[in-house]
């Protein structure tokens, strides 16, 4: 039957229609993460996003489900078995039994007696909490990685309020040019010149913008939120962080997460060693069972039991790999030991000479910015000075302050590698969210 043409012209925008539809359906579930996300946020903030929506933390959360179900699959006990079989007659004369058939059927069930499944359940749960260990040395790691770009951010606002005061005096500067130009004092050249200083220190503030959007970016990728690009709020100030090397290092022999996943990287293999141990030991299993013959009917039970004789594998293989994995437990965890006390002494000791340096350089370099500045402009108003001095006076100043908050980065950067090492970063974080 042929088509009216009225409905081959309907066919196209009912197929539109729905395509709309779907799509306006479908649209809030293909929006950005970013949507219900503040724009700007807290380092305390930023970790309870992190960890309350971030695909990456959820991710390495689930990784424990696998330990978890490794710690059921160890508890459950092995299947009982049935097996049924049956003889028939073959010859006229039957030698064998009474009757035409004899069938059997037998249930066999095995036995842990000498305590595989205990052992199984220990070593899983102890794996498990591996597994917990590593997590935690993991977020801590995502935490810090964080707080870094986190630092990174408050210093690029801090270098482009500094460079946007530095723009605004450079107008200033050539407001003072210009008055010079028309008085006969000043020429084309100067006017140029500070033409060009200024284009420069705008296209360095240009530059410190764009790294500044960059590294929002690069935290919402850190955290997997696509399209969030979060902007650092807060004052770039110091952590405060004490440089008591063996106070530290009572801290970070308890909380660092990497020495406590090697510690409990040990006893898990001890737990799998006593697990080798027990399952070298046979499984016996138990039979009964019942034989039955028809025409005529007889019927007897059986009872029985097997197992198998440890002769060639008597669990060599499994000793083996635990007692080498064992081993290999105890030589992680004196390398772990060993690695976190050196990052921990080099962390305390980029500390220490950082903030010597930065305070020094307060001392004896920044105190004396606002005399550079009036002297400089003083120079130039009454004649004593050129003009390229007093560019390089506004230089130095612009440069001296910059320098400043890199030293000041560097050592809050400092401070969180020792928070790091010390296993204190997240209980930091932790403990002002709980204050606020």
């Amino acid at each position: 039957m042929k088509t009216p043409d009225w409905k081959k012209h309907l066919v196209l925008p009912a197929v539109c229609f729905c395509l709309v539809s779907a799509i306006s359906w479908t649209s809030p579930v293909l929006a950005d993460d970013s949507t219900m996300l503040p724009e700007t946020v807290t380092i305390q903030q930023l970790m309870q996003i992190t960890r309350e929506k971030s695909p990456r933390f959820a991710a390495l959360r689930q990784r424990i489900e696998p330990a978890n179900a490794e710690v059921v699959a160890a508890g459950v006990l092995p299947n009982p078995r049935i097996s049924y079989g049956r003889y028939d007659l073959l010859t006229r004369q039957n030698t064998m039994y009474d009757g035409n058939v004899q069938q059997q059927v037998t249930l066999e069930v095995p036995v842990l007696i000498a305590g595989q499944r205990g052992a199984r359940v220990d070593a899983a749960e102890k794996n498990r909490e591996v597994t917990a260990a590593d997590i935690d040395a993991e977020f801590a790691d995502l935490i810090h990685q964080e707080w870094g770009l986190f630092v990174e951010q408050l210093a690029d606002k801090q270098r482009i309020a500094v460079l946007d005061e530095t723009t605004r005096y450079m107008g200033h500067l050539a407001d003072i040019v210009l008055g010079r130009a028309q008085a006969g004092n000043a020429s084309r050249y100067d006017l140029l010149r500070i033409e060009i200083e200024t284009k420069a220190v705008q296209t360095r503030l240009e530059t410190v913008s764009n790294n500044l959007s960059s590294s929002a970016g690069e935290l919402g990728v850190l955290v997997g939120l696509s399209g969030w690009k979060p902007q650092a709020a807060g004052k770039l100030d110091y952590l405060n962080v004490p440089t008591d090397i063996e106070k530290l290092w009572a801290d970070t022999v308890n909380l660092n997460p990497a020495l406590e996943a090697a510690r409990r990287g040990e006893i898990a293999a001890d737990a799998g060693l006593e697990r080798a141990e027990r399952e070298r030991w046979p499984t016996p299993s138990l039979q009964v069972g019942s034989v039955f013959t028809d025409k005529p009917y007889g019927n007897t039970s059986f009872a029985g039991v097997s197992v198998d004789l440890p002769i060639f594998d008597r669990g060599q293989g499994g000793m083996a790999r635990a007692n080498a994995e064992k081993q290999a437990a105890i030589l992680a965890r004196g390398l772990t030991n060993a690695q976190t006390r050196s990052a921990l002494e080099r962390a305390v000791d980029q500390l220490s000479k950082r903030r010597t340096t930065r305070i020094k350089f307060e001392q004896e370099v920044m105190g004396r910015l606002s005399d550079l500045k009036a002297m400089g402009e003083a120079s130039y108003r009454l004649g004593k000075g050129s003009l390229l001095e007093l560019l390089d006076a506004s230089r130095s100043r612009t440069e001296t302050q910059l320098t400043h908050l890199d030293l000041m980065q560097a050592e809050i950067e400092a401070e969180l590698e020792i928070l790091k090492v010390a296993g204190l970063l997240v209980n930091t974080v932790d403990s002002e969210l709980t204050q606020k």
